[in-house]
């Protein structure tokens, strides 16, 4: 744990000192304890106790500030949130035993890592009953009881979030009660199920987790909606699936390079590798990438699913696995256009013939109007695509580069133009000038003067009153 972080740890130990009641018994617990003794950051704290959550949630809110939530009254779960809504947010839940006491609390966790206390009186002291010191040490993922998986079956999911964040193995029996346990994943709200699977994709590597989820049977699972996805099929589907995997595998390395210097990024990379082609919008594409439509969940991950689900071998009457998705998971509306936008891009005959040769300024222009902000994403995706199915020596992929390469450049350094143009005539205008009612003909001769300004045929308002002289004869 770096100087600064263990400041901040003990000042949120010291404030809870501080704001319990002298004989209140409170325990740090959790995936805080585990972080701890792995030398990592302490972002997010759970703390539980006897009693009294709520009035010890309270005294920390006057001392730290922050937002105050009760989560569950019941179970006297409270939630103090720090430097909400920035990048720096920290939840600190507090909430009373499960079961009555300490080692039934613990015992009714996921696993073995995870059921873990220190008395924040004793700090120094660590409680560990079931033996995740042990589990982390040989590198073995334990469920904390025989049940576990039986009380959420959310917690398949979290065991291979656990497994691939901390390089583990799964216990034989474990892995027994998650392969029983897999089926009940359908009766978990899919809203859960969704952010548990963000949770997955936010690490490094999600070629191996993607895969891991579909070996165990959770894929099929997760997208109930997609049949290629069940384990064990036969080759074909399993041929699809490997191609999948290979364009999420693409879609990471052009992310990793991205926070690599551009000068040890051309020195390692062959001129002609994507990553190298991508330095020149560095900056732009990783700010792009770790942006949000909706909190929580990055444009990046948003890209590894359409990589993971999207095909161009559509048949009619099929429907689309993208907007099953869409629904099934209750994305926002925002989410949901990007996804969209970037199938309908996707599988349109303009995109299809991507490999066939190289695309006009004009058609840069209506693709980019059609599917905007969605753009940087849709390119990527198509890069995707050709690396993980083409030979690089090949035209077709030298053709679909340079289509997709126009387009970031053109959207980089010409977008602007295509989401807010500033036209020489707008619709009060030509309506003025030509004498016309409102109607569907204005909108037609508005699009076609955005496109005529945008490849320079029209640069000033005489030769825009020309146009629309031409467009009416």
């Amino acid at each position: 744990m770096n100087p600064q972080a263990e400041l901040e740890f003990e000042r949120i130990l010291q404030a809870v000192r501080d704001c319990k009641a002298p004989e209140q018994k409170v325990y740090l617990v959790g995936g805080a304890v585990r972080d701890l003794l792995l030398g990592k950051g302490v972002h997010d704290f759970d703390f539980v106790t006897s009693q009294g959550s709520r009035n010890l949630t309270k005294a920390l809110r006057k001392k730290l500030g922050g937002g105050y939530f009760t989560l569950d009254d019941k179970r006297g779960f409270n939630r103090l949130i720090l430097d909400g809504g920035t990048p720096n947010e920290r939840h600190i839940d507090i909430a009373e035993f499960v079961g009555g006491n300490l080692r039934a609390d613990l015992k009714a966790r996921d696993f073995r890592i995870n059921a873990m206390a220190i008395d924040v009186d004793q700090a120094d002291v660590l409680i560990d009953p079931l033996g995740g010191v042990d589990d982390l040490e040989q590198g073995i993922l334990h469920m904390a009881s025989p049940d576990s998986f039986e009380k959420d079956p959310l917690r398949v999911l979290r065991a291979v979030r656990m497994l691939q964040a901390y390089n583990m193995g799964l216990a034989f029996e474990t892995s027994e009660q998650l392969r029983v346990a897999v089926k009940d994943l359908r009766c978990v709200s899919s809203e859960r199920v969704r952010d548990e699977l963000f949770n997955i994709l936010n690490l490094d590597n999600n070629e191996d987790s993607l895969r891991m989820l579909w070996y165990l049977g959770i894929l099929s699972e997760v997208f109930p909606c997609v049949p290629r996805f069940e384990p064990h099929e036969p080759s074909e589907s399993n041929i699809c699936f490997d191609q999948s995997l290979k364009r999420v595998a693409c879609l990471e390395n052009y992310y990793l390079h991205l926070d690599q210097p551009i000068l040890k990024t051309m020195v390692t990379l062959s001129a002609q590798a994507v990553p190298h082609k991508l330095a020149q919008w560095q900056s732009d594409l990783k700010i792009y990438l770790d942006g949000q439509l909706t909190r929580g969940r990055t444009i990046r991950n948003l890209l590894i699913l359409l990589a993971l689900l999207l095909r161009q071998d559509m048949k009619d009457g099929v429907p689309s696995s993208v907007q099953a998705m869409r629904e099934y998971y209750k994305f926002s509306n925002l989410e949901g256009d990007f996804l969209i936008s970037i199938e309908n891009a996707f599988l349109s005959e303009m995109f299809l013939n991507a490999r066939e040769g190289a695309w006009s300024d004009l058609q840069f222009f209506r693709l980019l109007k059609q599917i905007k902000t969605a753009a940087p994403g849709f390119a990527l995706i198509g890069l995707a695509f050709a690396d993980a199915e083409l030979e690089q020596d090949s035209q077709a992929y030298k053709n679909n580069l340079e289509n997709m390469l126009g387009l970031l450049s053109t959207w980089f350094e010409r977008g602007h133009e295509i989401v807010k143009p500033q036209l020489l005539m707008d619709g009060d205008a030509i309506m003025h000038y030509a004498h016309l009612a409102p109607g569907p003909i204005i909108g037609e001769l508005i699009e076609k003067l955005e496109e005529a300004q945008f490849l320079g045929t029209i640069k000033n308002i005489d030769q825009a009153e020309a146009f629309i002289d031409q467009q009416l004869v």
